[in-house]
Formats: C-alpha cells, structure tokens, sequence
C-alpha cells in the first residue's frame, strides 16, 4: 500500500512513517522539513492523490481540514483511505491554557468535517483518531504522557483492523 503522511518527519507521523514502513508499505512523509508545507494545497495533495491511504497529521492553522476536503474531492468513488489526526482536547470545555483555544477550535473543525464527509460517501473512508497525552518529544514530555512509538503501535493495529 502507498501511504502519505503528513508531519511525517516528527511525532506521532515520524513514528506511524516507521511502522508502516516496516511492513513494506511505501510511505511518502510530507512536511515543512521535506518541503511540503500543508498550506500549499495543490503540491501536497498532488503527492497525496496517487496513493491509497492520507494520513492528516500535520496542523496549522485550519490547512489540515482544507487539505482533508482537498484530498476527499480527488478521491471521490475510489476505495481509499483518509485517517484524520485530532486530539481528545476537544471534548475540553475551557482548555487548560488560553494559548490552546485555537488549536483546540481548529481541531473541532476537522471533526466536523470529518463526520461530515463520512456521511456523504462510503468512498474514500474515513477514520478518525483523537490522541491524548503523547510525548512526541522524548525527554520533553511529563512522565505519565504515552510514549510516542507505543502510541503509534497502537494506532497501526487499529487502522489496520479498520480498513
């Protein structure tokens, strides 16, 4: 299978990248590090379009959701997949530090667009995933945040059990 990713070169993307390379999936990681910037919408969703799976990891400001119907749109009818990277800080309230309120909005967007699209057609797919405390960033993260890889492992089995 040809997977795109989408802040593949870090994170929780860099850690999904390894895994499904390990399998022998072909897997293309797109960010600001390898020159695809997610808010260049036409470059990126040209590199995602002849692959099977999109992985949308990467977020800034709302261009994770424009690229999510970017990508949908050119997959229209075709048995694909597009797995959508959120975060359980949605279900927040009042965020814990005001500096997240955007983030937070911005992620409540893809969710919405993500219920929206998998209501229209049965293709391509979507799955949505909500991660937790992640330690994307070994040594920066408290104790008690799930290690990325481990996370990532789980996350792997899941898309492939749903696929």
């Amino acid at each position: 299978m040809k997977i795109a990713i989408t802040g593949g070169t870090a994170g929780i993307g860099l850690a999904l990248a390894k895994l499904f390379e390990a399998d022998n999936h072909e897997v293309i990681s797109l960010s600001r590090r390898n020159g695809y910037n997610i808010r260049s919408l036409p470059k990126v969703a040209g590199m995602i379009e002849p692959c099977d799976m999109f992985i949308n990891n990467a977020q800034v400001g709302y261009a994770q959701t424009e690229l999510l119907f970017e990508v949908w749109r050119r997959w229209q009818g075709q048995q694909k997949y597009i797995v959508n990277i959120s975060t359980q800080m949605t279900d927040m309230l009042l965020p814990p530090k005001e500096e997240w309120d955007e983030y937070i909005i911005q992620k409540k967007a893809l969710e919405l667009a993500n219920q929206l699209l998998e209501n229209r057609n049965p293709w391509p797919r979507l799955l949505l995933v909500r991660p937790g405390s992640i330690a994307t960033q070994p040594g920066q993260a408290p104790p008690e945040y799930m290690d990325v890889d481990e996370y990532a492992q789980g996350v792997s089995n899941w898309i492939v059990k749903n696929i």
